[in-house]
Order: C-alpha cells, then structure tokens, then sequence
C-alpha cells in the first residue's frame, strides 16, 4: 500500500512539474498600435522568449538620441494569472529599469499562436500583437 501511495505521489508531482505556461516559447512581434495608430514594424523584429518563468526579450529603445534606435534587450521573471501578466525586471539595457515590475493585459489566442498584450500608459495605450515562432 505504500508503494501505492509513493507511486500516486510521484506521478502527481510529474504531472504538476510538466505543465507549463501557455506563453512558454518564443515570440515575434507582429503588429504595435499607439496612440491608436499602427507603427511600422522595424528590422529585425522584436523577440521575446517565455520559460515556465523568466522572460528575455529585445526591444527598440526610442529615448536614445540617434537617429535610428538601438536594438536593446532586457530579463526577468514573470508570472501570468487572471488575463494579467506580470513581468519583474532583472537585468535591462536602461538600468533605472531594473527591479520594477509592469503589469500588462494579456490575451492568448485559443490556438496558442498568438497572444496580444495591452499596456495603459495612462494617456496612451500600446496595442502589441505577438505570434509564436517556436
């Protein structure tokens, strides 16, 4: 009998351990509306890449001063509960960055191929849609 219970356990634990987020991959940007308005995708797109936990991802940051905008990257750890996905910043090209956590709307396509996230800036907000590349 105890073998059984030993055995149930095992497997329940395996089964808790194997299920992963349904963001876990990697992602391509495929669209951004701000303010209402599309913007051009540059190149190379935007990655982002979900583990079951932390979360790394390139970016264009506009607030350098030159004339095209560095393809920068950033890291951390997120949690995803409720259509909210929470992502806490653990290494980022802009410094000030790190240790602050955004939280985002997010909808995950039922196919699990895409998934769009909605930021409320507070007088804009950013449309992004993502699809799975991997």
């Amino acid at each position: 009998m105890k073998w059984l219970i030993a055995l149930l356990f095992t497997l329940n634990t395996h089964h808790a351990a194997a299920e992963s987020s349904p963001l876990s991959g990697v992602w391509q940007i495929l669209s951004t509306i701000y303010d209402s308005e599309e913007q051009q995708i540059r190149q190379p797109p935007q990655i982002k890449v979900f583990t079951d936990k932390h979360v790394f991802y390139t970016y264009y940051d506009p607030n350098l001063n030159t004339d095209e905008p560095y393809l920068s990257v950033g890291h951390g750890t997120y949690t995803l509960s409720g259509g909210t996905l929470s992502e806490t910043i653990e290494n980022h090209s802009n410094t000030a960055l790190v240790g602050q956590t955004f939280a985002v709307s997010i909808e995950v396509s039922e196919d699990g191929d895409t998934f769009e996230q909605v930021v409320d800036l507070g007088k804009y907000v950013l449309r992004e849609r993502w699809g799975r590349i991997e």
